[in-house]
């Protein structure tokens, strides 16, 4: 490339990055002017901003996707990875089922059916 080319490709650079510029302070503007009004908002509820927030999911019907206290959900226990679990895992891909629809079946992650079937859960007796 010529200095002249060189030189172009810089003042469309330079426009570029004003532009860019331009944008970010504008969704800094913009982000600071929601933040006072949801400061003024919690203030004049007179809850506090957790509470708030309940009372307005609850009215509102939206799913979180954390889980609230006292929720009946529980973790999933961990899966034991026995001879037998491994044997039918092995049995049912070579049958001829995709892996990801076998960790479904059996509630254990792909990556560890991928090991099976690899061989890494070999030395279980």
């Amino acid at each position: 490339m010529s200095i002249q080319d060189l030189l172009k490709t810089l003042e469309k650079e330079k426009a570029r990055l004003v532009e860019r510029e331009k944008s970010l302070v504008e969704q800094v503007r913009a982000h600071k002017e929601i933040d006072a009004k949801l400061e003024s908002f919690v203030k004049h509820s007179g809850l506090t901003p957790r509470d708030l927030v309940f009372a307005l999911v609850d009215k509102f019907h939206v799913r979180l996707a954390g889980r609230r206290k006292g929720s009946s959900r529980k973790r999933r226990r961990r899966t034991k990875i026995t001879a037998e679990l491994r044997d039918a895992v092995k049995k049912t891909v070579k049958g001829g089922r995709s892996m990801n629809a076998t960790a479904k079946e059996f509630s254990i992650s792909y990556a560890v059916v991928a090991k099976m079937v690899k061989g890494h859960y070999d030395k279980l007796k």
